[in-house]
Formats: C-alpha cells, structure tokens, sequence
C-alpha cells in the first residue's frame, strides 16, 4: 500500500500536521531536532503499533495533551482505498480503525501497512541480543502469512503461563496441559519460520552479492532446540534444567539467526559501515520478497540516509531503494546531501520546521 494523506494531532511536537506524499520518494528535509524523524515515525506506528525510539508512549503524545492520533489515506496494490486510524492516550488506551470500523487486534491494520525501517540504529539487527532478529524473522513470517499472528501470539500467551508454572515448582496435570499446548504450539510456530526462512535465505544470499561481493554470507536459522528431537523431546531432555531455573530453556522464544561472512561472525568481520550497509540491504530485499511472494509493496522509511556509508555504498542502497519503485519516504537536512538518483527521481519534498510541514 501506499500513503495518499497522513494527518497527524498531539504527535510529538505536531500540533496539527497534514502532508500528501507522492507514490515513490518522498524527501523530508529540516534542521535537527525540526521533527524529521518523527514524521517517519507516525507511519512506523501505523504498521506496528509503537515507536521504534527509547521511552514510552506518554513521550510521544505533546506537552499537556490527553493524546495523539495519525489519519492516514491510502491506496492498495488493487486499486482500493483504505482509512487507517489509529489513537493512544496517556493511560494506554488504544484505539483502531479501519476503513470506520473500530477492530481490536492491531494485526488488521499492521497488515494493510508492511514498513520497513532504516536509521543508524537498525544496525542493531546485527549486534543486538537474538530477540531483535527474532522480530525481523517473525514481520516476515506475518507478512506473507497473516494468520501466523494468532499462532505466535498464542505461543506467546502459553509461554507465559507455562513459565509461572516452572516458577512456582507446580506440576501435575495443570503442567501436562500446558506442556502439550507449548509442545504444539511450539512446533507450529518454528514451522512457520522455518517455512518462510527456506523460501527468503537463497534470494537474500544471492542479492548479498551485489552489496558486499567481497564476502560470502551464510545465514542459519536455529530453531531453539536440537533438530534431531521433537519439542517434546528436547523439553524431556531439559526437564530437570527447566525445573532447576523456573523458566522454558528450549523452544521458539530461543530461535536465533546466526550471520557469517566468509565463516566468522558478521560482528568480528565487518566495519561499522559495512555493517549498516549489509542490515539495509536485508531490509530492503525482504520488502523485495514480500512483494514477489504476495504483490503487496512495502512503504520504507529511511532516516539520516548517508551516516557511516561511504559515496560508492550510499549510491548501491538508494539503487536498490529506487528499483524497488515502492513508496519512500527519506530523511536529510538537506536535499544537497542525498546521492542524486535519490534526487533526481520522482520526488516530492517537504519542509519540517518548528512544528510545522510544508510542501516544497
């Protein structure tokens, strides 16, 4: 899909902001701290529900204000328009709508709107803890599947529970139940994963390619316990360690995505900008898949587009951006910084200043 009208009310330092971006890129340009970045995060909370920045939703709602909405039109790859609204006040209370019609899981409208997320902190898809790539893993799982947002979520909820358990030392047959439910829900789960992994693993390696030739990248999913056992058998394995430290030590909730290039770890082997260049590069070829698999294009928000990337690294991304034809929408202080193909395409530009946007 793609974003006709986005209205923002008590958004950060908004008071009122309205703007109609373009099809393709869409070049937000302002002094530091104008309120860039939090016109890119308006639409990421539009596909996932929160902000991608340190702090709480209180922090995003304006000074002395009760709370904040985003509005957004847009269009889909049929050609049928949608209304997205989407509403947080300080006690948390949150309020969907789509196309008029208040919903309660936020999945029905995180789907109508894939985003993916480029600043200099995406880098931590690399160098953060396994629940960073975990969430990569499972946006692209729910994507190309959408009923797997109530199977994780029901893992999730199991785990939960079944953890209690383990804490409080309680066995019996309430612990049998929630072992069967962790067993198949678990399993159903990293199926899923697995399924999408075997389809997404060979395009991006072959992609990885053009990016960093240097370097020859191998990816492996690791589904949280032995692969030689069943869940079942990994948790009979690990009973007395599960016993011992009150909590579920093998399933999905322990998957990991191991990256290596040329054998060792991406961390050991890569500079900081090459770093940021291979993360940008998953990014965007995962929209890429996305849209191969389902014909549905993802909106890409890219913030502070040339920190850590050298000229000859900038130009291969907005490349790659460009050919995506998706919608862009990117961030500088000034339109001179940014590679000229970024520039010299279909561009529609804005001015973000003291609260305020205009169309430039």
């Amino acid at each position: 899909m793609h974003i006709d009208a986005l209205t923002l009310t008590d958004f950060r330092n908004f008071e009122e902001a309205k703007l109609l971006p373009g099809r393709q890129i869409n070049l937000i340009v302002g002094d530091n701290g104008s309120g860039k970045t939090s016109l890119l995060e308006s639409i990421y909370c539009l596909g996932s529900g929160r902000s991608f920045r340190p702090g709480t939703h209180k922090q995003i709602i304006r000074h002395e204000q009760s709370s904040f909405t985003i509005f957004a039109r847009g269009t889909d790859e049929q050609g049928d328009q949608h209304a997205l609204g989407f509403q947080r006040d300080r006690e948390g209370l949150v309020k969907i709508r789509v196309d008029g019609e208040l919903v309660r899981r936020f999945g029905q409208m995180a789907q109508l709107v894939p985003v993916q997320l480029m600043t200099p902190e995406t880098v931590e898809l690399v160098l953060g803890g396994p629940r960073v790539r975990r969430q990569f893993l499972d946006w692209g799982v729910f994507h190309v599947e959408h009923r797997y947002i109530g199977e994780i979520t029901s893992f999730n909820h199991v785990l939960k529970q079944r953890n209690s358990l383990l804490k409080q030392r309680r066995v019996g047959q309430e612990g049998d139940y929630w072992d069967a439910k962790f067993a198949e829900l678990g399993e159903q789960v990293a199926a899923e994963r697995q399924k999408y992994w075997s389809g997404f693993e060979p395009v991006l390696l072959d992609r990885l390619k053009h990016f960093l030739p240097e370097y020859d990248f191998k990816i492996i999913l690791k589904q949280g316990w032995d692969g030689d056992l069943s869940l079942r058998d990994a948790m009979a394995k690990n009973k007395s360690a599960e016993d011992r430290y009150g909590h579920a030590i093998v399933g999905p909730h322990k998957a990991e995505l191991k990256m290596l290039a040329n054998g060792e770890d991406v961390k050991s082997i890569l500079s900081r900008g090459q770093l940021k260049l291979f993360v940008a590069a998953i990014k965007v070829v995962q929209g890429e898949y996305l849209f191969a698999k389902t014909g549905v294009q993802c909106i890409y928000l890219v913030d502070d587009i040339t920190a850590e990337l050298d000229a000859g690294s900038q130009q291969k991304f907005c490349e790659a951006l460009v050919a995506t034809k998706a919608q862009l929408f990117v961030s500088a202080i000034n339109k001179g910084e940014l590679p000229e193909i970024i520039r010299s395409a279909d561009t529609r530009m804005f001015h973000v200043e003291h609260g305020t946007v205009k169309e430039l």
